[in-house]
């Protein structure tokens, strides 16, 4: 274990450097996937964009981009969530990498609609109107400074609202990914990835101060905690 989990790391993940060969990065992303649904980690988003949607103008699509879109899950979740109530929903995922975007398109069904591409967020153009920007577990990855700037590109995007859903630094996560990696049989990198992004994600008072550094009031947004994690949210 670390021996100080007071100010957040910088040690790479081997996720982000390392690369796998096609069949071993879908295997690492599935079982990503996979242990974040046993922790209810597409709950809170689902909740939110119903919640936006109920909000929104009911003659069109909610058009909602999720940024960090890895294996698609998140956005299969959505889609399950949204068909069952018959309400009309524009999924759009974006993620870094073309490899885990061909992942991704594999592992969805052509019914589900997903419009997937590979891009950089800071320098992505939307080719139409954002309601809805959601990212999951993917601010860890990101230095303060960018954390600060992806804040204004959800502010300046999105024409509903946004939300982040990450990792708190905490010893309980920290260690509970590395029990349950080896009771579920997590692929190795994932638990190793896992221990670092606890070490390299936020508290609360660090998402305060991201928060102040890119120029958004606190009482603008909700930042709640659901089972180490955090939901920082923005309805406007």
């Amino acid at each position: 274990m670390p021996l100080n989990l007071s100010s957040r790391s910088n040690q790479a993940e081997w996720l982000d450097d390392a690369e796998l060969q096609p069949a071993e990065l879908a295997a690492v992303l599935h079982d990503l996937a996979r242990f974040n649904g046993a922790m209810f980690g597409h709950r809170p988003v689902v909740a939110f964009l119903l919640r936006a949607a109920a909000r929104a103008p009911q003659d069109r699509p909610l058009t909602v981009l999720d940024v960090g879109c890895g294996y698609g899950d998140l956005l299969r979740a959505v889609r399950r969530a949204f068909d069952r109530r018959g309400l009309p929903i524009r999924l759009i995922g974006l993620d870094l990498s073309r490899e885990t975007i061909r992942i991704a398109q594999e592992a969805t069904d052509a019914a589900d609609d997903i419009a997937y591409q590979a891009g950089d967020v800071f320098t992505f153009r939307p080719a139409q109107s954002i309601d809805v920007v959601v990212s999951s577990l993917l601010t860890h990855h990101m230095s303060d400074d960018m954390i600060a700037a992806f804040l204004r590109f959800m502010e300046q995007t999105a024409q509903r609202g946004w939300l982040i859903y990450d990792l708190q630094r905490h010893i309980v996560p920290y260690a509970f990914i590395g029990l349950m990696g080896k009771i579920t049989r997590l692929h190795p990198m994932v638990i190793h990835d896992g221990r670092i992004s606890v070490a390299r994600s936020l508290t609360r008072a660090e998402w305060n101060a991201r928060l102040d550094a890119a120029g958004i009031a606190r009482d603008a947004v909700k930042l709640r905690w659901f089972l180490f994690r955090f939901v920082i949210e923005r309805l406007t």
